[in-house]
């Protein structure tokens, strides 16, 4: 069916321009057994759309040929009349005092039907059309009717902004669409020929029953329950000053039927994240505000997505629990919401519920977690250590600390806080141990773990350092931070999108691969300090590839700066560069490497020319570049930088920038940064991509 339906939307969309998303809403809206209104100026084809979607269905006769189903259209002014929609009173009837209207041919027995102007219908259509439109049933006279109808498709030339008597029929319409006039970038697209026609691929009464019948085996995920409630509160939250915008229950029953025809028709028994971005359509009355409602949807999409493998696989989303584990999943973890799946994950609402992490049967076992709100925790007289294997996502929100003292309890490897005198930052996790994921978190003067191993860490953010000591085997991704993202040592690590304030190791990399970074610097170094902008050394086949460097060199004594590493020994560093570099005369300053051994590669790296040093093509200083020539062309097509992807470029401040980065950060339906790295892609994204309705 999939396929039958993405074969009949092409040939639908033939000739048209920029039709295709109002079509595909028509379509899906019908096949919901909903109505749609078209909302635009004259001559934008919202007929053309009406009689095409009613065109695609076919009506089989008793001899199992077939036609054109019942189609009815008709324009309405304020003088139409009853008569004209729902056909002649009976004379016959008449005679036998009874009123009724013979209505074979007219709106009452047709299974699509098109009325233009709709918002100009009278009284007496409009009460009619009520119940036609909700219950499927027309008075004919003292007899109510079953009236056949699939799908009434109306348009207006606009809303009927400040008309109460209107209200009720515009309610009636699930599905709101806009159809403008072609853009700019499109117009000369009307001048092509046109061409015949493709023969439509007519949908079936089986067709439509084989949809009836697979929409009632689709299942909604407590996860997609749970994002269209935060949709719904969110809609309440936004709109409470706007009485014009209110959402009903019956609506939302109306939207679970739609969600569940869209993921029937994707050939899926469950609905996705993707489905309930056709809420878009759903939740405004007005046009002003229809911007406002597919933010609220996206950033709660958004939130709810997680990185997956780009090829479909599910091994890595799954918890890495044994089997005494894997058997409680479906059970109420105690004290909190949730089973801990990745469809039904345990709820982070509290501080409470955090710094029940600590617990051996919460923290440690591989379970999924969510986080719902903006955590705290700066009035804790003492943080308790969390060792963490599991599935965080923060969903964008922050967790807020502040400085405690930390103290050795018992010689033990790792500091147990005790005090809340001012000292060292803390870190939310002691350690997060292998295939652990976290994603998506905010941290303020918290340091999200003192070490890490073979785990992933996902659009992250912290206004200090991401991990206190060391990082083994693991994948960061388009995470942010103000100091390092790794203040000690990384081993066999892959780092690639991600944005610091200071160096992005702190110490050495070590069989690292480094790609697509940005290190924004101010250093203030001490006496005969050696600093570096992405690491201290590079070692053991570490790879550099696509970062850049600029900032501030300050020091009340001398120090030494190199812009990419202090020692590069046995690895490769290709491909990037070291913007403007201010710096006082205490620096003593190397452009991109201070020492390179032997066994190293340097390549098509370079340097502006502000920076001291000279032109030095495949070694420690590279090109020298002007800095009115280093700009997104010459990243672009000399370095061979992503620009549609990965970087953007920054005019004010005249440097590349990431275009994804950090807590919170948007979700394009293009490959994000990250995607392009890993072999990992955003859920949301991949979903979309498969839904033949988006």
């Amino acid at each position: 069916m999939k396929q039958k339906i993405q074969t009949l939307l092409k040939q639908l969309n033939h000739g048209l321009v920029e039709r295709e998303e109002t079509l595909r809403t028509a379509l899906l809206t019908v096949l919901a057994g909903e109505n749609v209104v078209l909302i635009g100026p004259p001559g934008t084809g919202k007929s053309m759309i009406a009689r095409r979607i009613a065109d695609s269905f076919a009506h089989e006769s008793g001899n199992g040929s077939t036609r054109n189903s019942d189609y009815f259209e008709y324009l309405l002014t304020k003088f139409s009349t009853p008569e004209e929609i729902f056909g002649p009173l009976s004379i016959t009837e008449l005679k036998a005092d009874r009123f009724k209207r013979n209505t074979a041919g007219y709106l009452p027995t047709v299974k699509v039907a098109f009325l233009d102007e709709i918002f100009k219908a009278s009284s007496s259509i409009l009460n009619a059309l009520l119940t036609i439109l909700n219950e499927r049933v027309y008075h004919n006279g003292s007899e109510p009717q079953k009236v056949p109808l699939q799908s009434l498709i109306a348009a207006s030339n606009e809303l009927p902004t400040d008309q109460e008597e209107l209200s009720a029929l515009y309610d009636r319409f699930l599905v709101r669409g806009f159809v403008d006039y072609v853009s700019q970038d499109n117009f000369l697209r009307l001048f092509a020929k046109e061409e015949a026609a493709p023969a439509l691929t007519k949908l079936t009464a089986v067709d439509l029953k084989n949809i009836e019948t697979a929409v009632k085996f689709v299942t909604i995920p407590p996860e997609i329950e749970q994002a269209v409630q935060r949709i719904w509160i969110q809609h309440k939250e936004t709109f409470k000053e706007d009485r014009r915008e209110s959402l009903s229950d019956r609506r939302l029953k109306k939207v679970i039927k739609l969600l569940c025809v869209s993921a029937a028709t994707n050939g899926r028994t469950d609905v996705d994240l993707s489905d309930v971005f056709l809420l878009k359509n759903c939740l405004w009355n007005h046009q002003e505000n229809a911007l406002k409602v597919h933010d609220i949807i996206k950033k709660t999409l958004q939130s709810f997505s997680r990185s997956v493998p780009k090829d479909g696989s599910t091994n890595e989303d799954k918890p890495f629990v044994s089997a005494q584990t894997n058997a409680k999943l479906g059970a109420v973890v105690k004290g909190f919401k949730g089973s801990g799946t990745s469809e039904d994950p345990l709820l982070i609402q509290t501080v409470e519920d955090l710094m029940d992490l600590s617990r051996t049967d919460v923290g440690l076992q591989g379970y999924y977690f969510q986080q719902t709100a903006d955590i705290d925790c700066s009035n804790l007289s003492s943080w308790t250590e969390i060792s963490f294997r599991g599935h965080y996502n923060g969903n964008g929100h922050t967790i807020k600390s502040k400085r405690f003292k930390n103290k050795n309890h018992g010689g033990s490897l790792f500091s147990i806080v005790v005090s809340v005198s001012i000292g060292d930052y803390t870190p939310l996790f002691i350690y997060i141990q292998n295939k652990s994921t976290i994603t998506n978190l905010k941290l303020e003067d918290l340091q999200l773990a003192t070490t890490t191993e073979g785990s992933r860490i996902t659009n992250c953010t912290s206004n200090i350092d991401l991990i206190k000591n060391n990082s083994t085997d693991c994948t960061i991704i388009a995470c942010q931070t103000k100091n390092s993202l790794v203040d000690g040592i990384a081993t066999n690590c892959t780092i690639t999108t991600c944005q610091t304030g200071n160096s992005l190791i702190k110490s050495t990399a070590k069989k690292c691969t480094i790609t697509n970074c940005l290190a924004v610097v101010n250093f203030s170094g001490s006496q005969n300090e050696y600093l570096s902008g992405i690491a201290s050394s590079l070692t053991h086949g570490s790879v550099v590839e696509r970062c850049f460097v600029m900032g501030k060199c300050n020091s009340p004594g001398t120090f030494n700066f190199s812009g990419i590493t202090k020692i590069c020994d046995a690895s490769i560093i290709r491909q990037s560069a070291l913007g403007r570099m201010d710096r006082d005369s205490y620096v003593n300053m190397r452009r991109l490497v201070w020492e390179k051994k032997d066994t190293s590669t340097m390549k098509n790296n370079v340097s502006i020319d502000s920076n001291p040093g000279k032109d030095d093509i495949d070694g420690e200083d590279g090109r020298t570049v002007a800095a009115t020539l280093c700009k997104q062309r010459y990243f672009q097509n000399t370095l061979d930088w992503d620009f549609d992807n990965i970087w953007i470029w920054n005019n004010k401040e005249d440097r590349p920038e990431l275009r994804s980065v950090g807590a919170g950060a948007a979700i394009s339906q293009q490959v994000k940064p990250a995607a392009q790295q890993t072999n990992m892609m955003e859920l949301l994204t991949q979903q979309m991509r498969a839904n033949i309705w988006l």
